[in-house]
């Protein structure tokens, strides 16, 4: 808890000012109109609105009322939450300054978003949004117009801590409980086949919903016991399938387009697991 806090607080003020200081009009000017760029670049837009995966399906729900296409929008959705310097520097420090985690991390999470982006613009090309003409959207975020100045930034900012925490500390409870009453064998015994492990780890993460920026120091907890693509399938399905987030992800995209992305999302990232820890080893 105490080693997430900081990355906690850097992530919910970073996000406050992307809703607060980024307009929705801007980025639909910005984004390509391409198919191809614009998945690639929703997939790494996150870098400049580091958005935590608490405001990232509001922002991409007023994105989609302005026209942005649907995969473009669900390509940011996946990605933004994970790929952006606070979550990158916050799991470098988790892992005690091991890049090829993070690097591991991202390519993990960047090949799930494109490959899932560009399937939805073949089968969901529709902009999803443009039927509820631009509604208030009060889950996870206000308005601009109504955050305006340094009060209104911190508003945002606590209103998102107080959001998340709650799933840090559960998160925090859950691997202290799991080391403390699960025997050790049996934790190796499982963590320690390529399959099986990355096959438990998956649930946990999508139950606990822990927010980007602390998740990396539940997952570290695990990596004693779990495999490396056990614990780095934890830290990217968590971000893309998630109980917190479940029913506005459905309000936002719908329920084909949604159903979609956790089915193939959870094919992608087990697969990808498996075949690190085939590459790399337990």
């Amino acid at each position: 808890m105490l080693q997430s806090l900081p990355f906690l607080l850097v992530g919910v003020f970073a996000s406050a000012i992307v809703q607060q200081r980024l307009s929705e009009q801007a980025v639909a000017r910005w984004l390509p109109r391409k198919r191809l760029p614009v998945i690639l670049l929703s997939s790494v837009f996150g870098f400049v609105a580091p958005v935590c995966d608490c405001g990232v399906i509001p922002l991409a729900r007023r994105l989609a009322v302005k026209g942005v296409p649907a995969y473009a929008a669900t390509t940011f959705i996946l990605a933004a939450p994970v790929v952006n310097p606070v979550v990158a520097v916050a799991t470098a420090f988790a892992f005690q300054g091991n890049w090829a985690i993070v690097g591991l991390r991202l390519a993990m999470t960047l090949s799930v978003a494109i490959v899932i982006g560009l399937t939805a613009s073949m089968f969901f090309p529709e902009a999803p949004g443009r039927e509820r003409g631009g509604a208030p959207i009060h889950e996870g975020t206000s308005p601009v117009a109504e955050t305006a100045g340094v009060r209104g930034l911190v508003a945002l900012a606590t209103a998102e801590f107080f959001d998340v925490v709650f799933f840090v500390i559960l998160g925090a409870l859950f691997t202290a409980a799991t080391q403390t009453f699960v025997p050790r064998g049996d934790l190796t015994s499982i963590g320690s086949r390529p399959a099986a492990s990355v096959l438990t780890l998956m649930p946990v993460a999508t139950v606990l919903s822990i927010c980007s920026e602390a998740d990396a120091f539940v997952a570290r907890a695990f990596a004693a016991t779990f495999s490396v693509g056990a614990v780095v399938a934890f830290m990217t399905i968590g971000q893309i399938v998630d109980l917190r987030n479940g029913a506005l992800l459905f309000r936002t995209l719908g329920t084909r387009l949604s159903g979609f992305i956790v089915l193939v999302s959870y094919v992608l990232v087990f697969a990808e697991g498996f075949l690190v820890n085939l590459v790399i080893g337990p």
